[in-house]
């Protein structure tokens, strides 16, 4: 009986942990929404990439770089909800809001070159 209870509380807790967070998914349709502007199409052309490409690259990258609040904080602000994202990293410490500076740097390191 206590192996049934704890293979239980391990599942609940492998879903909580994992059921959360944004998805890699919404990341590619934020990043796919943002790259519509003008000055991401001429930067995207500069670079030579292809938006898909670059999102779908770029979300695992952001994923690994931030903490979860980083990475929504991301999502929210490609989706243009500024608000919500100031709101977000306001709150974080000064190393999360460190990194959510440089993953844009590692997207294009990582993603720019491989996206075309």
């Amino acid at each position: 009986m206590s192996r049934f209870a704890m293979a239980v509380v391990l599942g609940a807790l492998l879903t909580a942990c994992g059921g959360g967070g944004p998805s890699d998914s919404e990341f590619v349709a934020a990043c796919m929404n943002e790259g519509q502007g003008a000055a991401s199409q001429m930067l995207d052309r500069e670079l030579g990439v292809t938006r898909d490409a670059f999102c779908t690259c770029g979300a695992p990258v952001a994923r690994a770089s931030l903490s979860w609040d980083g990475y929504r904080a991301m999502i929210l602000d490609m989706q243009g909800k500024r608000e919500e994202a100031s709101s977000i990293t306001s709150k974080m410490s000064e190393s999360e809001q460190q990194a959510a500076l440089e993953v844009i740097g590692k997207m294009l390191e990582q993603c720019a070159g491989g996206a075309k």
